[in-house]
């Protein structure tokens, strides 16, 4: 599904020599543990940086680097770490261009990381539903991927964001309104695969109407919280689940004025189909001020797809044969109000998957931690607010996934990770 997401840059940072920890460790093995530190951030990070890396293989980078860095926030018996304010991480944000945030504390580091590998899975699972046509197993590999996503933001914002010792900056990533956007976004994302899915199995109108109804809300959901946020940074963003929000609830009514026909409310079928029609261009204006509105990340064209493409037909289809029917045979008044819709209970409706740090690592031990000897003399001195003023970090280098031709679908809906 070729640019039909659109996604934000990942978070960029620096290298980072543990300095203030190699000075107060004592030994072998906390020498061993600085430079396993390093080693594996920097094996991490060249693998989050390319969205065609192996899940297995990012999972198990992820979890051995976070493993070390445990260390320097939890103690392995237990309780605070001694080591957390030994060393300074850099980490620009996701929407706010160059300027890092920078933070003399490793809990900073285990939310930076964390969000990173979020961020990692919504673009792999965007690349894999970029070919023209994929096998059953690769979309069930989008569909988990944008749930462990969806499930490391809601983390980070129920459990990691209260360590940090200072309220976020509004508009970083740890603002609470960003996360909240990107774990609603990644949950909807999720249940278009699952949508998709209903689509090609032909099941019934009220069922399809009930599960675009849910995703149209959770893009709803995701702007929403971006609302009071600044338009300059987020509205490119926030155009995006707009239009994706009007575009699931077009199907939505779409399917429920189907639905409405075939229990002969000729009268409301017309009406619902009216307003689905109406979502409809509503939709098709979002794309354009998407096209022109200024802001960073990939660009999605949706409008170009065919399951977007497949609708104003669609809807024109059911709404011609309800006007037709109703002039034929029932002879209903439109009603002025829309038909109220039943909510019906939907099973297999996406859902994040929980997410908790990894245990620490096999090299932290009670003994390898009591060998590195603190002292307040240990921590790195760090003027946060006049450096990171005064420096800047390029972003990572991420190829665009190109737009190409777009093919002639291969499943009736449209959607090629059904």
């Amino acid at each position: 599904m070729t640019h039909w997401f659109h996604r934000n840059p990942l978070k960029a940072t620096v290298p980072v020599k543990f300095d203030g920890l190699r000075k107060c460790g004592k030994g072998e093995k906390c020498s061993e543990i600085v430079t396993q530190l390093k080693v594996s951030r920097t094996h991490f990070l060249d693998l989050v940086n390319n969205a065609g890396s192996a899940v297995d293989e990012v999972t198990v980078a992820f979890t051995e680097y976070l493993g070390l860095v445990k260390g320097l926030v939890e103690a392995p018996q237990g309780g605070e770490s001694k080591l957390r304010t030994l060393t300074t991480f850099k980490w620009t944000n996701s929407l706010q261009g160059r300027t890092p945030s920078v933070q003399t504390d490793a809990w900073f580091e285990v939310v930076s990381v964390v969000m990173n590998m979020a961020i990692w899975h919504t673009k792999h699972a965007a690349l894999k539903a970029s070919d023209d046509s994929i096998t059953v197993e690769e979309a069930k590999e989008v569909h988990r991927s944008l749930k462990l996503a969806a499930g490391m933001f809601l983390h980070i914002k129920d459990h990691l964001l209260p360590k940090l010792p200072a309220t976020p900056e509004k508009g970083t990533d740890f603002d609470v309104r960003v996360v909240e956007a990107y774990a609603g976004q990644s949950q909807a994302e999720a249940q278009e695969v699952t949508l998709g899915r209903a689509l090609e199995l032909g099941h019934k109108p009220t069922v399809v109407s009930a599960l675009a109804a849910e995703t149209g809300q959770q893009f709803t959901l995701a702007g929403d919280a971006l609302k009071t946020l600044e338009p300059a940074q987020f509205n490119k963003w926030a155009t995006y689940l707009a239009l994706k929000a009007a575009f699931y609830e077009s199907y939505t009514y779409c399917f429920f004025g189907k639905e409405l026909l075939v229990q002969e409310k000729c009268g409301d079928s017309i009406k619902a189909l009216q307003h689905s029609q109406a979502l409809c261009e509503k939709a098709t204006k979002l794309c354009e001020k998407y096209a022109r509105t200024k802001g960073p990340g990939t660009i999605a064209r949706p409008e170009r797809h065919p399951f977007f493409q497949k609708l104003t037909p669609m809807v024109k289809l059911h709404l011609d044969k309800s006007t037709r029917e109703n002039g034929f045979i029932y002879y209903q008044k439109v009603p002025a109000e829309l038909p109220e819709m039943e909510h019906h209970q939907v099973y297999g409706l996406a859902t994040p998957e929980d997410f908790v740090l990894p245990p620490h690592h096999p090299l932290w031990t009670e003994e390898s931690y009591a060998a590195f000897q603190f002292s307040p003399d240990a921590s790195e001195k760090y003027d946060t607010k006049a450096s990171a003023s005064q420096e800047e970090i390029g972003p990572v280098p991420e190829p665009d996934i190109a737009p190409g031709k777009v093919p002639e679908p291969q499943t009736k809906s449209g959607c090629s990770i059904s």
